[in-house]
């Protein structure tokens, strides 16, 4: 398959596949084209993680940002050179400020231009509790609320960083390890990877939350493949009438086992997720990458991915476009 181009599909076939099967079925879709979006030629170092805001796009790739102001542009690297496996970034509109997960330093940072080497410390802890290896970060534009996450203990953090409002949401029991926070029509949905479930969160305030797990998970791992442990969720993300799901296979944790089985699944609805009645998009990405963070937005789904076993090769981001402007 070459990776380069686009990859167009007008029918998409739910696949029979050896062992536990999902409820396969035929199922008319409207076209999907999957495309290398950024860089346009080589690699980036490494890539979970792209975030939008305005001209402005960040990939977040290992110790380094990339960033660049228009879309024609190429990706030039940030002078910050702080960061220690960092996994994400977000832009806060009401205080024009990005913050980034410094993962391996296990803490937040804000800068106000990716083009400068200006940046802050903002927190090693959040409502008393030690910061541990923050993966995801995001803004709720309805609220003004920014969430990140502890992943082993899954606890889930909210502040607000000009007036110091802070809570947690402490999912130690239903979730284990967990990578990644999703908003979608203004509810909070965190991502359990281990567990292979996803929690919604229908009230903060008062811990209130249900739990959708997916089918047919076999047992408990940070990474893994579809036959030898079911689904281990990246990220979740809604878009254009779907939920988009990536999983954390590859060679190294698949053993004998296929890693690009339903590594890149899609979906309807949570009874869906739950029955297994999805769809395997995963022979749209080339073989044996991870998916990681998804960003939707107007212009499409971007997935940022790597290679587990060779860093720096094939980390990229590829962007999915539904319906008509994938003709």
């Amino acid at each position: 398959m070459n990776v380069n181009q686009s990859i167009y599909a007008g029918i998409l076939v739910a696949c029979l596949f050896d062992g536990l099967s999902v409820n396969a079925q035929t199922v008319a879709v409207n076209k999907i084209a999957i495309e290398k979006y950024a860089p346009q030629s080589g690699s980036f170092p490494a890539c979970t993680h792209i975030d939008r805001s305005g001209k402005i796009e960040i990939v977040t790739s290992g110790d380094r940002l990339f960033y660049r102001t228009d879309s024609t542009s190429s990706f030039r690297q940030s002078p910050i050179s702080v960061l220690v496996d960092a996994h994400s970034v977000a832009f806060n509109p009401l205080e024009k400020r990005f913050y980034a997960t410094d993962t391996g330093n296990h803490r937040l940072i804000t800068f106000a231009d990716p083009a400068n080497d200006q940046w802050e410390n903002f927190a090693t802890s959040l409502a008393d509790i030690k910061l541990q290896r923050p993966h995801d970060i995001l803004f709720d534009a309805e609220t003004g609320w920014m969430y990140t996450l502890n992943p082993d203990s899954s606890q889930v953090f909210r502040f607000k960083g000009a007036d110091g409002k802070v809570g947690v949401l402490d999912l130690s029991q239903p979730l284990g390890y967990s990578r990644a926070l999703t908003i979608a029509d203004g509810t909070l949905y965190v991502v359990g990877s281990s567990h292979g479930v996803v929690v919604e969160v229908t009230d903060f305030e008062k811990q209130e939350f249900k739990i959708h797990r997916s089918f047919g998970k076999k047992r408990n791992a940070p990474a893994g493949s579809w036959q030898g442990t079911g689904l281990v969720l990246n990220d979740v993300d809604f878009h254009d009438g779907h939920w988009y799901a990536t999983s954390y296979f590859c060679p190294s944790y698949a053993g004998e086992h296929n890693c690009d089985e339903y590594k890149f699944i899609r979906f309807q609805t949570w009874q869906d997720f739950e029955e297994g009645t999805w769809e395997d998009l995963s022979h749209l990405l080339p073989s044996k990458v991870v998916p990681y963070f998804l960003t939707p937005h107007e212009q499409g789904l971007d997935i940022g991915v790597f290679n587990h076993e060779t860093r720096g090769d094939s980390a990229c981001v590829y962007r999915l476009i539904t319906g008509p402007a994938a003709s």
